[in-house]
C-alpha cells in the first residue's frame, strides 16, 4: 500500500514535468523563442499575454462535452 503511493506520486510528478516541458516547448515554437522587451515587467506582459493566447487556442480545438441521456 505504501509503495503504491509512493509511486503514483513520483509518476504524477513526472507527468507534470513533461507537460511543463510541452507547454515550455509549445509556446518556442508558436511565438519564438525569445522575448521581445527589455524591461523585466514588460516581459513579464508579454509571456501573459502568450499564454493567454496559448491556452485559447488549446480551448478553441478541444470538443464540447455533454451527458447523454439513455
Amino acid at each position: 500500500m505504501y509503495r503504491s503511493v509512493i509511486t503514483q506520486a513520483l509518476i504524477l510528478r513526472r507527468l507534470s514535468r513533461e507537460r511543463a516541458y510541452f507547454f515550455a516547448r509549445q509556446v518556442k515554437v508558436l511565438f519564438g523563442g525569445k522575448l521581445r522587451r527589455r524591461k523585466f515587467d514588460n516581459q513579464a506582459v508579454e509571456l501573459f499575454v502568450q499564454c493567454a493566447l496559448l491556452n485559447r487556442m488549446i480551448q478553441s480545438g478541444k470538443p464540447e462535452s455533454y451527458k447523454v441521456e439513455i
